[in-house]
């Protein structure tokens, strides 16, 4: 884990240096270390072999001949390939190098599977950074996707040629796509969630029931199950045709090879995900410990299947889903071993809501961490799941599969579709929205402290209280922290500029970001989750000015909260300039300073505002030019001064004129924009500019968001980039 998150940093030497100091003088150690090292070749050599990106010089934005397949389609004209040639280098068949490309003017869709061969322009994969919000960077490594592009001058082949999974994936889709929890059950059969929509995953992690969606022990265990039992008619049944009863040997060991094979089969068609790939071993090592009369431990058994699913792919370790799977069967372990007599003698239903009780308390932290809150129905909804799924949907659906396989069509498909259907919507009526409690971001650190308290309670009974240990560190860690008074935040929103500022619950927004493709709006899916997971309360909005890129998201915006945070500034209207004015929220004073006339361009008529709290100050000038910028020096000189200050029209060599930085005096100075700038922003005068006066510059495009907190005496800042600094990004 220290290698795959932490390698090249002082967390990492400071445990290597830690292990050789101990296993000098503890022997046993030594395995440990020896281990440690093992580990670091492993991820070493796994991401040298699947993950480093390509060397290819001419995939920087120049046209390279590339050749490939289709994988999926992401939109319209918009895909998901794998190149298997890149310029003059061919991709080894053991690597999977990927790219999100568009395909301009395709007369029609390319079948998934369908090689190609094109001219491409591509740029390697890069996308926004923000705090609490989903990390694309990170997904698309796990996914091999190297690259964004383009694709030009396509020649795509008449024939797709899919692999057995796909094959299979295709095939099921067409089979039970259109019944109305098609996407449930093509989800349990296959392991694949692309035909799920987010609506979909959000009512099932609101219920609890996200272990639904991936191929989980629970699956692999009922598919066994029926296979081992299924074998075991169809034995007694040829021996009771045949009149051969007697039976000399013990062929169960049959029977449990064959429920795992077809267990084996079910998780390659799924795609080998990390729950599944877990339950097979685990499953694997049962079976092994019965045909070799091997005494099995449980914790050991689980122990083998996490190393083997590290040693088969470290990088799993970026996969959510492995901590999930290996704590909740953790959980259940340590649950089955207590020794409560009052539970030990009760009936089969209330030690199954003790287990789902027990079990959602252990795995509230890291649904909190997450998904920022934890279903409270997750008790009921799986006592009605887990016995209809093991009984009932599974084997139904299995049947169903063999059934349409021989395209034996009847009825009784769809009497079992809208019985499934109508459990779901009764339980997601009554529990998918007061059953979710909603809980305040947290770091990682936190999570840590937990589950080693966790594991040292349980494992170490004799001293027991060391157990508290890493919970006291955290909460002292965090007690001796500052007191946070007020917050800004400079969202990453590409090109554009989107900044919160934040007291206690109250918060201030200062312009939206851009809306691309008149659908994606960055307000909607990068500002609005982080308002409503922080739990804060919109009082005010300043809109700059009219251009998109800072007022994309009105629509989203109104839609979230109406018309009333913009009463202060813009009189409850969306199309007009910024009021002059003074407002307070809690102790920040909140001040309008201009436009105070028209000017020749509406960069220079931007809303420019100050916020200050009576000892540090923040600067918000929109997109103002040089001659904005003069008028207020001649109208405010050194009222202007400020701590932070938003470059004005993100790094142009147009705005930031030396009198202006000058009557400022900023500390640091924040540039907002992307990082494929098509303007080539900010200008290198506007940066030297800067730099000659000492200011410290931080770019969102480099830094991803910038977060700065104001306590009593000092200013602290944090770049979401550098707190996910993973050294294979």
């Amino acid at each position: 884990m220290l290698t795959v998150f932490f390698y090249g940093r002082w967390q990492f030497y400071c445990s290597v240096l830690f292990l050789v100091v101990i296993a000098r003088y503890f022997k046993p150690f030594w395995l440990v270390l020896l281990g440690f090292i093992f580990a670091i070749f492993s991820v070493q050599v796994h991401y040298c072999l699947f993950y480093k990106p390509i060397d290819e010089k001419g995939t920087n934005s120049q046209l390279v001949s590339v050749r490939g397949v289709f994988d999926k389609q992401l939109g319209r004209d918009y895909y998901q390939v794998q190149f298997t040639q890149v310029g003059d280098s061919s991709i080894a068949w053991f690597r999977t190098v990927r790219a999100n490309v568009s395909i301009p003017s395709l007369p029609h869709s390319p079948a998934i599977g369908a090689s190609f061969s094109a001219s491409a322009k591509l740029k390697p994969y890069r996308s926004r950074v923000n705090f609490d919000s989903f990390n694309s960077e990170l997904y698309a490594f796990t996914r091999h996707v190297q690259f964004k592009g383009k694709l030009i001058d396509l020649v795509v082949s008449s024939e797709a040629s899919l692999n057995s999974s796909q094959l299979y994936r295709e095939w099921l889709w067409q089979r039970i796509g259109h019944f109305k929890l098609g996407w449930l059950y093509y989800t349990l059969l296959s392991g694949d969630k692309s035909h799920t929509d987010y609506e979909d995953k959000l009512i099932m992690q609101r219920l609890g029931l996200s272990h639904m969606l991936a191929i989980s022990g629970l699956h692999v265990g009922i598919v066994y199950g029926l296979f081992f039992y299924i074998s075991k008619l169809l034995v007694f049944l040829i021996s009771f045709c045949f009149k051969t009863c007697e039976q000399r040997k013990d062929i169960n060991a049959l029977y449990a090879v064959f429920g795992l094979f077809v267990a084996g089969l079910y998780v390659s068609l799924s795609g080998f995900g990390v729950s599944a790939l877990r339950a097979l071993v685990m499953l694997a090592v049962l079976v092994a410990a019965y045909l070799y009369a091997w005494r099995v431990v449980n914790y050991r058994t689980l122990l083998f299947a996490l190393c083997t699913v590290l040693l088969l792919d470290p990088f799993s370790l970026l996969n959510p889903g492995l901590y999930f799977s290996f704590i909740a069967v953790y959980a259940i372990f340590t649950i089955a071993n207590l020794r409560t007599s009052r539970i030990n003698n009760s009936g089969i239903i209330i030690k199954l809501l003790v287990l789902q009780v027990l079990l959602g308390v252990i795995l509230a932290p890291l649904s909190s961490f997450y998904f920022y809150g934890v279903s409270l129905g997750a008790v009921i909804t799986n006592l009605i799941f887990i016995p209809l799924l093991t009984f009932l949907i599974l084997p139904v659906l299995l049947l169903m599969l063999a059934c349409l396989y021989f395209n034996l069509n009847t009825i009784w498909y769809y009497a079992f579709d809208h019985l499934v259907n109508w459990v779901l919507r009764v339980c997601t009526e009554l529990l998918a929205s007061s059953g979710w409690l909603e809980t305040l971001p947290f770091d990682w650190p936190f999570l840590i402290a937990f589950y080693l308290s966790l594991m040292l309670g349980i494992h170490f009974v004799l001293w027991r209280w060391i157990a508290v240990m890493p919970l006291l560190i955290s909460v002292g860690h965090s007690y001796l922290k500052p007191s946070i008074e007020w917050q800004v935040d400079v969202f990453d929103v590409g090109h554009g500029t989107s900044v919160l500022v934040s007291h206690k619950t109250q918060a201030l927004l200062y312009d939206l970001g851009a809306k691309y493709f008149n659908s994606f709006s960055l307000f909607e899916r990068v500002v609005q989750p982080y308002i409503l997971k922080h739990q804060l309360r919109l009082f005010h909005v300043v809109l700059s000015h009219s251009d998109q890129d800072h007022i994309g998201g009105i629509k989203e915006l109104i839609r979230f909260s109406g018309y009333s945070p913009l009463q202060a500034f813009h009189n409850l209207q969306s199309n007009s300039q910024c009021r002059i004015r003074t407002v307070t929220m809690g102790k920040l004073t909140i001040e309008s300073l201009w436009p105070l006339q028209m000017m020749n361009s509406d960069n220079n008529t931007s809303c420019v505002i100050r916020i200050t709290d009576g000892k540090f100050s923040v600067l918000l000038p929109g997109d103002i030019e040089q001659a904005a910028e003069r008028r207020l020096v001649e109208l405010y000189g050194q009222e202007l001064r400020s701590d932070i200050l938003l470059v004005p029209h993100h790094g142009s060599k147009t705005s930031s004129g030396d009198a202006f930085i000058q009557a400022v005096d900023p500390h640091i100075a924040i540039i907002s924009r992307s990082f494929y700038s098509m303007w080539h922003l900010p200008h290198d005068s506007v940066v030297g500019r800067y730099k000659h006066r000492n200011v410290k510059l931080l770019d969102t495009a480099h830094e991803g968001h910038i977060r700065i907190r104001f306590s009593h005496s000092s200013i602290s800042i944090e770049s979401a980039r550098k707190s996910r600094a993973y050294w294979f990004l």
